[in-house]
């Protein structure tokens, strides 16, 4: 039997942006609901999540001021608005990288934000000493090869899409690439020698433990 209710119609994103281009506050409240979450992840990846929070208010105040910039016929509402949040982000970390050249401070950072809660006293130092040695070799690199490779493994954009923001051919980003690897299998072999020859002085307790580690370090 039919009450006279109906479901409540959730409105599109495409409804929701369109009022905010007319000022309507709630509507807004709802776009940042929907999409803050993907935006956040996004700034924490490639600026960490000491500075996400901050960037991710200016997305949303352009957001705000671009909601009548947003064309339907053009493609969807989250392709247009993650691809404003990608261009926010990747702005403040060419800015940082023009403030700090060598980039250390951030892919440190980067690097030692998930540590092995099961490493044994052994494990972790060598995985320190590894990740001090990988944090210095991408540091290193030239600079327009340590920004690919930090926008592609830290940032998580694919090749394609770091030409687009870029303006490079893919080409350029592929070739970027393929000789920052090449550096860095260098830089790591050069230092895993030491560290090698360094572990045959333990105890042959240990000789198991080394072995397994000698194999990691080789590949």
């Amino acid at each position: 039997m039919d009450n006279g209710r109906h479901p409540r119609q959730v409105p599109t994103d495409a409804d929701l942006v369109a009022q905010v281009a007319g000022g309507e506050v709630a509507a807004f409240g709802l776009l940042y609901d929907r999409y803050h979450r993907p935006v956040y992840v996004l700034a924490a990846h490639v600026l960490g999540p000491d500075d996400a929070e901050e960037v991710l208010q200016e997305v949303f105040l352009l957001l705000w001021r671009k909601a009548d910039q947003f064309d339907q016929e053009r493609g969807s509402f989250g392709a247009w608005f993650m691809t404003i949040a990608r261009h926010r982000v990747l702005e403040e970390a060419s800015t940082r990288t023009r403030r700090r050249p060598d980039g250390v401070e951030e892919i440190e950072r980067i690097l030692a934000r998930t540590p092995d809660p099961t490493a044994g006293v052994e494990e972790e130092v060598c995985r320190r000493e590894r990740g001090h040695a990988a944090r210095h070799a991408v540091a290193n690199l030239p600079t327009e090869q340590r920004q690919v490779i930090v926008l592609a493994y830290f940032g998580g954009l694919s090749q394609t899409a770091i030409a687009r923001d870029l303006h490079l051919p893919l080409g350029t980003v592929k070739k970027r690439t393929r000789l920052a690897f090449q550096k860095l299998r260098a830089t790591l072999a050069e230092h895993a020698l030491p560290t090698a020859s360094h572990q045959t002085d333990r105890p042959n307790s240990a000789a198991p433990a080394r072995e397994k580690a000698g194999t990691t370090d080789g590949l």
